[in-house]
């Protein structure tokens, strides 16, 4: 996707605040677990939603990263998801369900994040 940046996780705040200073409007976040790290993007529309900017971030499966909520509380059921969904570690959330916004209390932990890698495909004996 076109208009997508690369930023440092620390970056996020400041950057997104230029965003709905000059008039946009947050959409969606989304989060990828890509195996040694996770990948957060965050989207944002100008132009009465013509045009579409992300900014995206990589982490550590077990680093923390900010919260944007308290720029504006329409990431709160996001970054809640994210945290439930990838045990993304958001910290200062504005509104923390502490895991249960979609999960039930015996639901599995973190269900999207990859716990395991596949080292082969070939069965023992197979040639």
């Amino acid at each position: 996707m076109e208009n997508i940046r690369e930023i440092k996780k620390d970056e996020l705040l400041a950057e997104g605040r230029k965003f709905l200073d000059a008039g946009g409007k947050f959409v969606t976040a989304v989060c990828s677990d890509l195996d040694q790290h996770l990948e957060v993007t965050y989207f944002f529309s100008h132009d009465a939603g013509t045009v579409m900017h992300g900014l995206r971030y990589k982490v550590a499966k077990d680093e923390e990263v900010p919260s944007f909520s308290g720029i504006t509380l329409a990431t709160v059921l996001i970054e809640n998801e994210m945290k439930e969904l990838f045990g993304l570690k958001v910290t200062d959330l504005a509104i923390d369900y502490g895991g249960h916004l979609l999960l039930a209390q015996d639901s599995p932990v973190t269900p999207l994040l990859k716990t395991y890698k596949v080292t082969s495909t070939t069965a023992k004996g197979d040639s």
